[in-house]
């Protein structure tokens, strides 16, 4: 009996020292992960805040439109600029050695340099042409290349599972900004051009911090087709949905912009602003959780469905969570934060918040997609979400005003995240029959 007794308690000693202890260390690190991405996201987000809220008080609403709208036009040249494909910095950072994924960086890097050369001189281009009067454009394709090296950097900190540092450069991006923003509007210009070239001048100076002032995979340019090919076969219908995805984003102000006027997009712009804490905390969670994600997709012990609802309902219920601590903290401070012009901003924020968690849902299962390169598929869910967007925000924006540009967004996400699960079911069924 003795024998026996002491085998089973050497038999559960294993079961927990291999089974539970595993476990509880993983289940420690990610939770210290996520606090260190959480940390620093809100410690910068609060700054973004507060450089925001010092913005309405000295910028006028109209100036805040041409911000919000100079900001959103990113979002089409962005992806032109990276050909749709950044996500292979992600893939690539787990799949390839070191040498190889050095070598793709080059590449990719060189890439997008071409790219950005063409997109400048179109936009010159036609700004000369036409007679568009917003210099503002003109910086769009500068301020994208520079992103472009800024998410290489970010993905890489975050792949390499290096949130402190990841974090601290973050933080020091956002504070490096808004002392340059308040210098220029305060002593130079209350316009937006003074907010945009402090967020240009604080990318540049994290990509030094990352890659030095002489980045070596930038010093020499080379033509690789190799690696060209496979970048455009990966982002080519990736780029179709640029004019949806600039549909799901940013439509909303500039349809508030058309059904309103200018000054209406600048309210509505800032009430984004301050929604976008929310962003912050959805974009810190995934960057703790996309590791996972991947290691959880190579190990292959659940289908691909599975482990997307399984990550979704997590990730989803941290963000809702979040939500209502955030809102009851807004309400307890807006009427304090909003000058009277802007204070028809005030209840927009609560609707915005609440249409973040469609966001929250396609984060995680886009992320998923985007593992399996299932191009064409997201490309036909943005085409869906940009029509639920767009036609939503037509019918609502003149019925409910600011409201419903919110609630387009939240229709737009619904569509593309609920599209991409049945994708994936899709697929599934198709591999197991």
């Amino acid at each position: 009996m003795r024998a026996g007794g002491a085998c089973h308690v050497s038999a559960l000693t294993r079961s927990a020292r291999f089974g539970l202890w595993p476990r509880l260390r993983n289940l420690a690190a990610r939770a210290r992960s996520l606090l260190v991405y959480l940390s620093f996201s809100s410690a910068s987000n609060a700054v973004g805040l507060l450089t925001t809220l010092f913005m309405i008080r000295h910028v006028m609403p109209q100036e805040f439109g041409r911000l919000a709208i100079t900001l959103g036009a990113l979002v089409v040249v962005n992806p032109v600029i990276s050909f749709g494909a950044d996500n292979l910095i992600a893939i690539n950072k787990t799949k390839m050695p070191p040498e190889d994924y050095e070598s793709f960086r080059r590449a990719y890097s060189n890439f997008a340099l071409l790219i950005y050369v063409v997109a400048q001189a179109l936009t010159l281009a036609v700004w000369l042409t036409t007679g568009w009067g917003d210099v503002l454009v003109l910086l769009v394709p500068l301020m994208a290349i520079t992103k472009f090296f800024v998410n290489m950097a970010s993905i890489e900190y975050v792949m390499e599972q290096r949130a402190v540092a990841y974090g601290l450069v973050q933080f020091l991006t956002t504070l490096v900004a808004a002392i340059v923003t308040i210098v220029l509007v305060l002593w130079v210009s209350p316009r937006a051009e003074s907010r945009v070239a402090a967020l240009m001048l604080a990318d540049i100076a994290l990509l030094v911090v990352r890659y030095g002032a002489k980045p070596a995979f930038l010093l020499s340019w080379r033509f690789e087709s190799t690696t060209f090919v496979r970048i455009m076969k990966f982002g080519a219908p990736l780029m179709f949905s640029i004019a949806p995805a600039y549909l799901i984003n940013e439509a909303d102000k500039v349809v508030v912009a058309r059904t309103l006027d200018l000054g209406a997009a600048g309210i509505y712009g800032a009430a984004c602003t301050i929604a976008g804490f929310m962003l912050t905390f959805i974009m810190a969670l995934l960057n703790a959780t996309v590791p996972n994600i991947m290691a959880a997709l190579k190990e292959g012990r659940e289908t691909p469905p599975r482990t997307a609802m399984r990550y979704a309902m997590k990730f989803t219920g941290l963000t809702f969570a979040f939500a209502i601590v955030f809102l009851l903290a807004y309400t307890l401070a807006a009427k304090y934060l909003m000058p009277a012009r802007y204070a028809a901003a005030i209840p927009v924020v609560y609707v915005l918040v609440g249409m973040m968690q469609m966001r929250s849902f396609y984060a995680v299962v886009g992320t998923i997609t985007d593992y399996f390169g299932m191009t064409t598929e997201k490309l036909v869910g943005f085409v869906l979400g940009a029509a639920f967007s767009l036609g939503s925000m037509l019918l609502l924006v003149p019925r409910l005003g600011l409201f419903g540009a919110a609630f387009g967004i939240g229709m737009g996400y619904a569509a593309l995240g609920g599209w991409l699960m049945l994708c994936l079911l899709r697929r599934q069924k198709s591999l197991h029959p």
